[in-house]
Formats: structure tokens, C-alpha cells, sequence
């Protein structure tokens, strides 16, 4: 009931309805007007505020800060949004914690196979016409076979259905060229590729959530 809450009130503030400054209705009245418990607006509200889209501050009440992308509604499926934004917030966790695994058992073998990676992702993707989503996706596959856990392997593989769409939104972005766009993916995943390789454990897991939460931004705020 939160996800469809949550889809309501994104779309609602996407399309301009409610413009950036605008104050929302009290968590009571949205619970009235969409016929649910406050509970459930709550949790929407509280996801909203994750993406960076709306601010709650005690006596002056919840506002829009951030018009999001509307390129999420133009390609995620419909009663999807929800889901994508969740599979984002589930990554930054799940994955931040694979770059810092597969940094502290330091294997070889498998730290060549990120290399191998994303010397692909550089191929793939200086050949124009192309997204670099299965590039992008087989780096962080690279990273979760790290881990040597086959739980982190098959999370990561659950989802990269979301991080193609996500790639494919960000891809839209107006403010940067495809050479800016391709630039700062490689960039972003060189340096989780020089982390992992550092033996720092903690360093690799936060440039990894880093790197996560700054495409969370760029898909949801088009930033």
C-alpha cells in the first residue's frame, strides 16, 4: 500500500502539481484523501525524503525541495517506480558491502576479473551507440563473485533488470553529453575498481555506496 502511496505523490509533484516550495497536506489529511492509515503515508512520505524530493521540518510541516526526473515516468512500468526506487536503497547496502568483501579476501583471480570488467565497460561504451548497461551490469557481477558468497551473487543478478532501466533514465539526463555521461560512468567505476585493489575494506565499501546513491540521484532527480 506504501509503494502505490509513494508512486501517488511522485507522480503528483513530477507532473507539477505541486511545485518545488509547495507545502503538502498534514499526513492526516493525505490519509484521507487517499484512503489509507497514517502508517502507510508515513512510510511514503519517509522514501519520498530518501530520494531527496521532500523535506519535513517539526512546526513548519513537509515541502518539495526537488522536482524529479520525469524521465522515470517516461520508462519505468507502470506501478514500478516504487520497486526501482527500493532496489536502489536495497543496493547501496547489499553492494557496499560485496566491494568491501571482495576487498578483504583479496583474491587474484577474481579482482582480474573486475579489471577484465571493466576494460569492457571502456570498450563497450567508447564505441558510441550504446548504453553500457550489460558493461555496467557485468562490473558489479565481477564484484559480487568477490564476495565468494553466493547469496551476493545472486542478489546482484536479481537485479539488474532495475539497474538497466536506471541506466537507461540516466541516460536521458539533457545536461550531459553522451561523452560527459560515458566519462563519469567509467570514471565512478575505476575508482571502486582502485579501491578494491587498495585492501581498504571500509574505503571500497563507501566509494561503492557512494557511487549507488549518485545514480539513485541521477535516475530520481535527474542530478
Amino acid at each position: 500500500m506504501s509503494n502505490r502511496i509513494y508512486e501517488r505523490i511522485y507522480e503528483t509533484i513530477t507532473v507539477g502539481e505541486w511545485p518545488i516550495g509547495t507545502r503538502l497536506p498534514t499526513e492526516v489529511e493525505l490519509a484521507a484523501s487517499f484512503g489509507v492509515s497514517r502508517p502507510v503515508v508515513r512510510e511514503a512520505l519517509l522514501r519520498l525524503r530518501i530520494d531527496g524530493i521532500i523535506e519535513s521540518r517539526q512546526g513548519v510541516g513537509t515541502r518539495v525541495i526537488s522536482m524529479p526526473s520525469k524521465s522515470v515516468l517516461e520508462f519505468a512500468d507502470p506501478g514500478s517506480i516504487a520497486d526501482l526506487q527500493q532496489c536502489y536503497e536495497f543496493r547501496v547496502g547489499i553492494e557496499g558491502e560485496a566491494a568491501y568483501l571482495a576487498t578483504i579476501r583479496n583474491s587474484p583471480a577474481r579482482i582480474a576479473d573486475i579489471e577484465r570488467a571493466h576494460r569492457d565497460m571502456i570498450s563497450g561504451m567508447s564505441k558510441g551507440g550504446s548504453l553500457g548497461a550489460d558493461e555496467d551490469i557485468a562490473f558489479h557481477l565481477a564484484v559480487a563473485r568477490a564476495t565468494e558468497n553466493s547469496y551476493y551473487i545472486a542478489t546482484v543478478q536479481s537485479s539488474t533488470q532495475a539497474i538497466g532501466v536506471g541506466i537507461k533514465i540516466a541516460s536521458t539526463l539533457s545536461r550531459w553529453t553522451d561523452e560527459q555521461r560515458i566519462k563519469n560512468a567509467i570514471s565512478e567505476h575505476a575508482h571502486i575498481l582502485e579501491t578494491i585493489k587498495s585492501g581498504d575494506g571500509e574505503l571500497a565499501r563507501r566509494t561503492m555506496r557512494k557511487h549507488i546513491e549518485g545514480a539513485r540521484a541521477r535516475v530520481f532527480l535527474g542530478q
